[in-house]
């Protein structure tokens, strides 16, 4: 495993999870009176890796099904002292599908599907705490006790707890993460086998049940293999970046039922670092129209309009989603595979759960987004306690949240739905480091401004149906018409000052008219 300077031991807190309010909660653990001891405890730890099963300064990635998803982020939460040279190890906990759990759904909800249970504070993929004795480990796990002896030479074995015996059965030389490095292969009476490498701790660990954990990548100081982004991953925008979303939403007031639609574009204009928090200053351009209408006879009740620029801030805590992140989407806590996060429309001190999925899409980046427990009516993705234990979750069948993010994007997609009401979040575009992708407007274009004369062409007829026409048009002007997704479906030059535009190809629906120097037209397609 890779040795830290001492220096380097005493870069962060120890954090531990704690269950509360029907979620896990990753909080600060340590006061500043135990850091000294916090340091020097981790700093001792350190300094003696070989054939060590972990480094509490480093994060474990594991996939369990031979690919680069990583399903399994397995990290140090809390650290307690059990003697001279004995400490307790405490792992992250993460949600997990309860199968054999009793199925149904509890009155503690609004209503939900027969479906399988989560368990918020599974353990993890080889552990949910290990105990360092010496040079002894011990694995301590929900349905066994597993002792390791990693200092043994080949061919020895022990007894250890519950009755399960352990034995070194086999010393290789591999390549690790570009390194040559020794293993030891040990088994265990119960069927499992642990393959522990002499510099990277646990390299592999094979179930009896058959699943299987194969070491890809360490971060930590000196990060190894394959990683698993942070939350400034997601969010590492630099001066010129540009995001531009389509937003859709509805709600219901005492006497009318209120659609908005609009656009909003951000551009990255200042950023500053403090090696655990990023701030951004961004220039947010945006336009919304709002109507509404009376639900007994759905007679319009009022429109309004409003568009703008300002500048706001973006705060991105590196390691965790917080309130303070506009782009989270409502998800708030840690970020690793399978944790469960809290979420919440509206307060993010009183939220619903949801577990975290990983994916990698095609351009191989990580993408996550809410694990979906079932696709039958809302439930799936919010998740709430169960009377039948406090620590089950099961799907809210009163609020649905979908979102996604994309590693080096951000937000792609956030959708949620609560009673009579919901919104819709869509990214159209972005120009990201020089790479650009899908549509980004102008600032004219979004706020319907006039960028040169005051008089413009008039467009005829509105609704259409084969044919616009645009009177007192000028030649040579170039004209352009846009869906509703900011994507371009006609472009053409103008040749005459009474144009007629072909819009046959077009489907029905509504369209974005724009000309050069002019304020875009909005009209109807209709047939």
């Amino acid at each position: 495993m890779p040795t830290l300077p001492l220096w380097a031991c005493c870069s962060a807190p120890g954090t531990t999870l704690n269950a509360g309010s029907g979620y896990l909660r990753e909080v600060v653990l340590l006061p500043m009176r135990s850091l000294t001891f916090f340091f020097l405890l981790l700093c001792s730890v350190v300094s003696a890796q070989n054939w060590a099963l972990l480094n509490p300064a480093y994060k474990y990635h594991y996939p369990n099904d031979g690919s680069d998803t990583i399903s399994n982020q397995i990290f140090v939460t809390h650290i307690d002292t059990l003697g001279v040279d004995s400490f307790r190890y405490v792992l992250n906990r993460i949600g997990v599908v309860c199968s054999a759990c009793s199925p149904g759904y509890s009155s503690g909800c609004w209503f939900g599907p027969e479906t399988d249970l989560i368990h918020a504070t599974s353990e993890q993929a080889w552990a949910g705490e290990t105990v360092r004795a010496g040079t002894s480990w011990i694995l301590i796990r929900q349905q066994d006790t597993l002792l390791l002896k990693p200092l043994e030479q080949l061919g020895a074995n022990w007894a250890g707890p519950d009755g399960i015996s352990g034995t070194i059965f086999s010393l290789e030389e591999v390549e690790v993460f570009g390194d040559l490095d020794s293993l030891k292969w040990i088994g265990f009476s119960n069927g499992d086998t642990l393959a522990l490498s002499k510099g990277n701790g646990v390299f592999r660990f094979n179930r009896s049940s058959g699943d299987a954990y194969a070491l890809v990548g360490l971060e930590g100081l000196v990060p190894s293999g394959l990683h698993f982004p942070k939350v400034i991953d997601l969010f590492d925008y630099q001066v010129g970046d540009v995001l531009q979303y389509h937003d859709e939403s509805s709600f219901q007031s005492s006497f009318c039922v209120h659609f908005v639609e609009g656009r909003t574009k951000y551009e990255v204009i200042g950023r500053s670092d403090d090696g655990a928090v990023t701030t951004y200053t961004l220039e947010r351009t945006f336009t919304s129209d709002e109507e509404s209408y009376y639900p007994q006879w759905w007679t319009p009740c009022g429109s309004y309009h409003d568009e703008g620029q300002e500048q706001i801030t973006l705060i991105v805590d590196h390691e965790r989603f917080t309130e303070e992140n506009l782009f989270g989407s409502g998800v708030i806590g840690p970020l690793y595979p399978s944790v469960i996060t809290e979420y919440s429309v509206f307060d993010p001190f009183n939220g619903l759960p949801a577990r975290i999925a990983v994916r990698l899409d095609t351009l191989g980046r990580y993408v996550l987004e809410p694990y979906i427990v079932n696709n039958d009516g809302m439930g799936g993705t919010v998740l709430c306690p169960s009377m039948e234990d406090s620590l089950m979750f099961f799907p809210d069948g009163n609020i649905r949240h979908r979102f996604s993010f994309t590693e080096h994007v951000g937000l792609t997609y956030s959708d949620f739905y609560y009673f009579e009401g919901g919104a819709t979040r869509t990214l159209e575009g972005y120009m990201l480091g020089g790479e650009d992708w899908g549509t980004v407007w102008s600032n004219s274009v979004i706020l319907g401004a006039q960028e040169g004369s005051v008089e413009g062409p008039r467009l005829f007829p509105n609704p259409a149906n084969d044919f616009i026409i645009l009177s007192s048009s000028l030649p040579g002007t170039r004209c352009s018409i846009a869906d509703l997704q900011g994507r371009i479906v006609l472009h053409q030059r103008i040749s005459s000052t009474a144009e007629h535009i072909d819009v046959r190809a077009l489907q029905t629906g509504v369209y974005m008219l724009s000309l050069d120097d002019y304020r875009p037209q909005r009209f109807v397609i209709a047939r």
